[in-house]
């Protein structure tokens, strides 16, 4: 293996491959990455058996070969390089990389035990997307994911892949976070759990362009193409509750509010519910909405927002927290609410916006 490659294309292929390496491996070659020299330029890879990294870089190649070195210390001293080109080849046992008077010595793993990412063909495509059109819709749901592994199907989103749309949907079971999204596909009526850490890395990895996303059923794992990038993950096996008996049929109550308003009350009276459960009561009346908390021991605190009121007045503890989530992402000048009583559940969406539903259950107290 012999090739020439220019530092800083190396250093933005290892900058995305370098999210996959496992960070605790179960595996040393888990925290390796696996080098490619091939006739369309050099591949560089990386996983942790949940996620796979693939990204394709120019360079020119004199031998082709394959090799797995240290992704650590590899990435360190590339970084540390001035732009320019660097040459790296296999002498022995060992990776050696030359830069102008800087030169390097990795020793290397057998790369037969590096587990390799499947090869991925057209026919197991389901469609593409935009990657803002994404973007938004991960935005939108992603905090409503479970955080601990105790349920491991909450820790996920749900793709339902319809014709010609795509639907997110997450939930902790404390909320419920659904987004749509247009997509190019002939597929309909397949449902696919994906990770919560993988959806994030897609919408990281990927800020802009044409999404190609398919399923491989034979492995369960769903894959994502942008260009010379693939993203390949394990999907969650396990059956994710039936949203739909929680989604609100009717409201009694149905208020508009310039968001920034509640943000910033939501984000007042939050100081003082941050002791007491982050419980934060909310009063409707004609042309107001009252939000109060309390901290035991310490005060209380209480802001009042001007609302448009339709339906009747009402009373209703959320956890401020879980507004809060809805709120810092939301882009709406303003936000809709209805409710349906002190005990069922509250749904906020963004009326400019044809999609997107935020469902919070209220808090019994």
């Amino acid at each position: 293996m012999k090739i020439e490659v220019l530092q800083e294309q190396l250093i933005k292929g290892l900058s995305i491959v370098e999210r996959a390496v496992a960070t605790r491996a179960q595996l040393p070659v888990l925290s390796h990455f696996l080098l490619e020299a091939k006739s369309e330029g050099l591949v560089l890879s990386a996983t942790d058996l949940e996620i796979g990294v693939r990204v394709l870089v120019v360079a020119k190649v004199i031998e082709v070969g394959v090799a797995a070195i240290p992704a650590k210390m590899f990435n360190e001293f590339l970084a540390s390089l001035s732009p320019g080109k660097v040459e790296i080849k296999v002498e022995k046992e060992s990776l050696v990389v030359s830069a102008n008077s800087y030169s390097a010595r990795f020793q290397m793993i057998a790369a037969e035990e590096f587990p390799r990412l499947p090869e991925v063909k057209k026919e197991s495509e389901l469609g593409k997307l935009d990657a803002k059109d994404l973007i938004r819709a991960v935005g939108g749901v992603i905090f409503a994911c479970a955080r601990d592994s105790l349920r491991p199907v909450l820790t996920g989103v749900l793709w339902e892949i319809g014709k010609k749309k795509l639907r997110l949907i997450a939930t902790d079971g404390f909320r419920l976070g659904i987004e749509e999204v247009i997509m190019e596909s002939e597929s309909s009526g397949l449902n696919l759990l994906v990770p919560s850490r993988v959806v994030s890395e897609v919408v990281r990895l990927v800020p802009e362009g044409q999404i190609i996303i398919g399923h491989l059923s034979a492995t369960s794992q769903i894959y994502f193409k942008i260009g010379d990038i693939l993203i390949v993950s394990q999907l969650l096996e396990g059956n994710f509750p039936d949203y739909t008996k929680i989604l609100p049929k009717e409201f009694t109550s149905e208020l508009m509010v310039t968001r920034g308003e509640l943000l910033q009350a939501v984000r007042t009276t939050h100081i003082f519910a941050r002791d007491n459960s982050n419980m934060v009561k909310w009063n409707v009346s004609e042309g107001k909405l009252r939000l109060t908390a309390t901290s035991p021991e310490k005060g209380e605190c209480s802001a009042e927002v001007p609302i448009q009121l339709t339906g009747e007045a009402s009373e209703i503890i959320f956890n401020a927290k879980f507004v809060l989530d809805y709120l810092g992402v939301s882009v709406g000048e303003k936000v809709w609410l209805g409710m349906g009583g002190k005990l069922a559940p509250g749904m906020f969406r963004d009326p400019e916006q044809k999609s997107g539903q935020y469902i919070v259950m209220p808090i019994n107290a």
